[in-house]
Order: C-alpha cells, then sequence, then structure tokens
C-alpha cells in the first residue's frame, strides 16, 4: 500500500516543490498515532492538532521523496529538505484552508466525494472500480471508509478554494517579455578584481590586536559543549530474521504492487519476487518488534536504574562514543533534529526516551560532559593570526574596491582607474545572465545585478565578492532578442508564468489568512517546533 500512495503522490511532490500548499491526505502507512501520545502542538478556534498527525504528515513526505527520487536520496539530503518544518506547514495550512473555506461557504457534496474515489486507479480493476478492492486496501491500511472519504472531502475543499483565489491571477504582455528577456538576452561586461591577498603582506599584528579579535569573534574560537553517551540499539534487521510472514502475505502485497515489480516493462513472476517482497514484509515486522523492546528496556532501566545490569542480563551491547559536540552527533544519530536539544537536556547517568533512528531504535544515557569555553590567545594564537590577517585583508579589499566604484560612477574612466592601481580590466563577452559569470565565477547578487545595469547606469551600486576577490562591473553592450523567437515561446512563457503567479497568490492569501488568525488569537501553537 505503500507504494501505491507513492505512485500517485508524483504529480503532488512536484506542485509541493513549485509551492503549492495544498495538503493531500491519501493512505498513511502504518499507525504511528498508537505508538505516539495524542499531544497538541495548534489549535485553531479550539479544535486541536496533534503530534500523531504530525508524525503521519512528515512520514508520508520521506516516502514521496525517496521514491521520486530514489536510492539517491540521503538521509542528509532529506534533512536538507527541512520536511519536518514542510510537515507542520502542510497541516496548519490545511487548518487555515478548511476554516476560510467555513466562512466562504464551500462545501463538497457526497455525490462529488464518490466520483473521486470511483476514478482512483489504485481501487480500480481491469479499468472499473472493484468494492473488494478498496475496501481490502483501506483495511491494510487501518482506515475505514468514513474516514477515508473525510479526507477526500477535505482534500476537495481545499481544490476548491484555490481555484477560486487561482481565478482572478493574470499576466500581462509586458510581464511576459520582461521573462524572455531575463532568459534569452545576452550581456557583456567589463570588469576588474580586488584581490584580499594583495592587502596581506602590509598587515601588522600585536598582541592587543589579536586579544581584542579574539574578544570580538569568541564565538568562533569557542569549544562548543561536548557530551559522551552510551547507548543501547535496537535494530529492525536484528529483529527481521524472526519475524514471520505467511504465503498469503507476500502474495496479496504482490497483487496491490505489481507495478513495482516490473522489468523490461514486463511484470515479474511472483516466483521472481517472492523472497524480495518477504524480506521487506519482515524488515516492516522487525522495526515493530526492535520498537517494543526499545520500550521494554528504557521503562526497566528508568524504574530501576539498572543500565548496564539490565543490558547484561538481556546479553545487549553497550556502545560508548568518546566525548563529541552536540552540533557533530556520532553518523546513527545526525538524522535526529532535535538529538542536540535532547542530549544537552539529560543529566549524568540519565537516560533519554527511545529514539527513532532510520534503521532503529536507540535508548541513550549521558556519560560525561564538557562545558564550552573559550581558550586563551597562548593555545590558539597561530589560528587568532590566521583569521585577523584574513579578515583584515577582507575589509582592507572591499574598502578599495568600494573607493574606485566611488570614482567611476563620477565619471572617472575604468582603464585609467586601472592602470593606476595596477589592476586589468577584462571582458567577459556575450553570456547569458543566470549561471556562472565568464572568468568570474557565481554570484546571486552579481546576477541580479546584471539584469539592472544599461548603457545609461553602467555600474551597479556595488562591488561584489566572487570567488574570493571584490568584482568591479561596467556594461557594454546586450545581444539583440529575436521577435521571431519571443512570438514562437510567447504562449508557453506565458502559461508558465501565470502558473508562478498563481501559486504565489495562493501561497501568499495562505500566509495572510494565517497571519490574521494568529492575531485574533484563533490560532496559537503549543509546543516549539524544535521539541518536535
Amino acid at each position: 500500500m505503500l507504494n501505491l500512495m507513492r505512485k500517485h503522490a508524483r504529480n503532488w511532490l512536484m506542485k509541493i516543490i513549485l509551492g503549492i500548499i495544498i495538503v493531500v491526505f491519501i493512505f498513511y502507512f502504518g499507525s504511528m498515532g498508537d505508538r505516539q501520545r495524542a499531544e497538541r502542538i495548534a489549535m485553531i478556534d479550539g479544535k486541536p492538532i496533534v503530534y500523531a498527525d504530525f508524525q503521519r504528515e512528515y512520514q508520508k513526505l520521506v516516502d514521496v521523496y525517496r521514491q521520486r527520487f530514489g536510492q539517491g536520496v540521503t538521509d542528509e539530503m532529506l534533512k536538507t529538505l527541512n520536511l519536518k518544518q514542510q510537515a507542520l506547514d502542510n497541516l496548519i495550512n490545511q487548518a487555515v484552508v478548511l476554516k476560510k473555506a467555513e466562512a466562504m461557504n464551500i462545501e463538497v457534496t457526497e455525490e462529488e466525494v464518490k466520483t473521486v474515489i470511483l476514478s482512483y486507479p489504485g481501487f480500480q480493476r481491469n479499468g472499473a472500480f472493484d468494492q473488494w478492492t478498496y475496501e481490502q486496501t483501506l483495511r491494510s491500511n487501518k482506515m475505514t471508509p468514513d474516514e477515508f472519504e473525510t479526507v477526500q472531502k477535505t482534500m476537495l475543499i481545499s481544490m476548491k478554494v484555490e481555484d477560486l483565489i487561482r481565478g482572478g491571477v493574470r499576466v500581462s504582455d509586458q510581464e511576459v517579455h520582461e521573462i524572455y528577456r531575463m532568459q534569452n538576452e545576452k550581456i557583456n561586461i567589463d570588469f576588474i578584481q580586488i584581490s584580499p591577498k594583495t592587502f596581506t603582506g602590509g598587515i601588522k599584528t600585536a598582541p592587543a590586536d589579536l586579544e581584542g579579535f579574539l574578544k570580538a569573534h569568541e564565538t568562533q574560537f569557542r569549544i562548543p559543549e561536548q557530551v559522551q553517551i552510551k547507548y543501547l540499539a535496537f535494530m529492525g534487521q536484528d529483529y527481521a530474521a524472526a519475524s514471520k510472514v505467511s504465503d498469503a502475505d507476500v502474495a496479496d502485497y504482490y497483487e496491490r504492487h505489481k507495478d513495482q515489480w516490473t522489468k523490461d516493462k514486463k511484470v515479474q513472476p511472483l516466483t521472481e519476487v517472492k523472497d524480495k517482497i518477504a524480506a521487506d514484509l519482515r524488515l516492516v515486522k522487525g522495526m515493530y518488534a526492535a520498537s517494543d523492546e526499545a520500550k521494554k528496556a528504557h521503562d526497566t532501566i528508568y524504574q530501576e536504574e539498572n543500565f548496564d545490569a539490565y543490558s547484561a542480563q538481556k546479553k545487549l551491547t553497550v556502545r560508548t562514543t568518546g566525548l563529541f559536540a552536540l552540533n557533530a552527533p556520532p553518523p546513527e544519530f545526525r538524522t535526529m533534529a532535535d538529538f542536540g536539544k535532547l542530549v544537552s537536556g539529560l543529566q549524568k547517568n540519565e537516560i533519554s526516551r527511545v529514539l527513532q533512528g532510520e534503521k532503529g531504535y536507540y535508548v541513550i544515557m549521558l556519560v560525561d560532559r564538557k562545558v564550552p569555553y573559550l581558550p586563551s590567545l597562548k593555545a590558539i594564537e597561530p589560528e587568532v593570526e590566521k583569521q585577523y590577517r584574513q579578515t583584515e585583508a577582507n575589509r582592507l579589499a572591499q574598502t578599495e574596491a568600494g573607493a574606485l566604484l566611488a570614482r567611476l560612477k563620477k565619471g572617472e574612466g575604468l582603464d585609467a582607474v586601472a592602470r593606476e592601481k595596477g589592476l586589468k580590466v577584462k571582458e567577459t563577452g556575450l553570456f547569458q545572465p543566470g549561471s556562472a559569470v565568464p572568468a568570474l565565477g557565481s554570484s546571486l547578487e552579481l546576477t541580479e545585478a546584471l539584469f539592472q545595469v544599461s548603457e545609461k547606469k553602467p555600474y551597479p551600486e556595488q562591488a561584489f565578492l566572487v570567488e574570493g576577490n571584490y568584482v568591479i562591473i561596467r556594461f557594454k553592450e546586450r545581444g539583440k532578442s529575436s521577435d521571431a523567437e519571443f512570438a514562437a515561446q510567447k504562449d508557453a512563457i506565458a502559461k508558465y508564468l501565470e502558473q508562478q503567479k498563481k501559486n504565489e497568490t495562493v501561497k501568499a492569501w495562505i500566509e495572510g489568512s494565517k497571519a490574521a488568525l494568529i492575531k485574533e488569537g484563533r490560532l496559537t501553537y503549543t509546543r516549539d517546533f524544535k521539541d518536535l
């Protein structure tokens, strides 16, 4: 069922990437809510949004990204996607949309819900809705028809609200032409570079300078809090072998996920994939068993304060780390967003709650803590001096670049100023803005400035730090755009731009509605995001 959900979530993923804030609930794999307390994380007009729903939404997003991008998605990549924030935003945004829908008298009929369910591919056999498949699929995902129909009704209401907001969005010909120009028009610029390295040799250092620099930048040199822990690991794989999976379980899973098992565009027979399916199902059961064992261990150790004795009795391996910074934990804990905060809150010899990782569950105990401290200048003088020289050289180069740009904007010639300072004027040649600038490199601020300079305004407002050098650019020419090419691309650009404006309009409307509800005291957050 998880893969069925994944398959039909692919198009929704693209909407998420494009910034469409719609919550579409189809299925949730398993019942994580049974394992979490129904803690409130927010309230809207007295109605709670609970932690269990947040966990389900988060897991759904993880599954969607893994299915969409395959094995190339690492845990570190998932962390950078900030999926927990996305999950929370999705739940809050959905609640806001539904609340606004009530005020707008937007409703969905039972017939509309029925039409959606009957047309859903996951419930069809041979192109027609199949009641048995529908009921079996819901049952395997621990959902009742009433619950699923409520989810569909919520989805349809959200879509109606969105369509209403999008309906008034229009795009002008001028906006379309501006996008075309930005995407296709080329530019040629002259530039000079001021390198901080040319100032390094003239920088003198004195003990007082270094002491002052260390004090002003103590966060840069401070050694953060370090901790040492020991822990028990309960890995799903270790319990998978003892998990029993029947042939009927395998066959049922295969029948509902045939599209997953293809080779050369043909569905593989059950005999070829039976072992793989059985292994996957055992691993799922193994994770549940690992969770149960971790909870038993935690409860016993917490009550009896016998971490080592319990471990010896149950023949569990106790792993002990060296000292590590809270922002650089051991690999198995790096995907846990709240790990550092949790460990920081532990007292010596205190155990944590059960922690869930990607492959298993953990119970940890704090062994030792070393408080943060600032080393003396004597202990780190070479590093302080190095950083001082680099910072001072960078400041001098930036000041010089600003002074030269001011002279150029007053009318002095670029070639003359460059000769005076021993700098070389270089030319990029015609190129299309948006990627790296030829002979310079990449800079978002510089790229934005390329669209602002012109023959009438040849210099930007500032110099730019690009690849370690301060750069001053001068507009030279723009390549001529083709009217014929614009005419050929106009409709496609207009369609794309309209879609983007609609997305932004929906997002702005939701954010505005959310802000208003918060201001009125109708929407409140009852848990800090960092605790989720």
